[in-house]
């Protein structure tokens, strides 16, 4: 699983759990055990369902994925062993081993944190929430926001660290937008904000 989404673990998890449990015949000792599994799939569920856009409860998703996401690798090699290179097996556990690139959907919409002042003058620097299945992002700016043409892409292909934009008009108040992309095309542009460079 190249990209770590939440809900993307959660749904493989759960796969796994079930046909795990379902073939306990072939999978008589899973490690870690599919109770414990199960309590981590399930906390990982309630996360997804309280989240609200808070740092905090983003947090919770991001650390409880990283939970689910080791004990999978540690199941896959568990079911490694078991398999021995039967695919049968393999696919029997809820895994799949076709290496067909998993899907992975648009990124949502986005969400601007905070728009500062940036390392150099008349520059901005802008903090957005991560969006799980963005690997770039997009900022664009405009100084009349109700022209939806207007809108110009000023920072293309973006990583999350580095959204930085340069050579604004000293103390012309800008409108910024921020959208997260992938190989399946860009999200919904964030709410604009404004911004008066110094």
């Amino acid at each position: 699983m190249k990209y770590k989404n939440s809900q993307n673990v959660y749904n493989l998890a759960g796969k796994v759990h079930t046909n795990i449990v379902a073939n306990k015949s072939t999978f008589t000792s899973p490690d870690p055990t599919m109770e414990a599994f199960d309590t981590e799939i399930t906390k990982l569920g309630a996360a997804i369902q309280a989240k609200d856009g808070s740092k905090l409860k983003n947090q919770i998703i991001i650390d409880q994925t990283e939970v689910v996401y080791n004990m999978l690798k540690s199941v896959i090699m568990d079911v490694n062993k078991v398999a021995n290179g039967d695919a049968a097996i393999i696919l029997l556990s809820g895994f799949d081993c076709n290496n067909v690139p998993e899907e992975h959907d648009i990124p949502g919409k986005a969400v601007i944190k905070r728009v500062e002042n940036g390392s150099v003058a008349c520059s901005a620097k802008i903090y957005v929430e991560p969006l799980f299945d963005a690997d770039r992002y997009k900022v664009e700016i405009t100084t009349t926001p109700d022209d939806a043409t207007s809108w110009k892409t000023v920072l293309d292909f973006g990583g999350l660290n580095k959204l930085e934009i340069m050579n604004l008009v000293y103390g012309q108040k800008n409108q910024i937008r921020v959208s997260g992309g992938n190989t399946h095309g860009w999200g919904s542009s964030s709410e604009p904000v404004s911004f008066i460079p110094q």
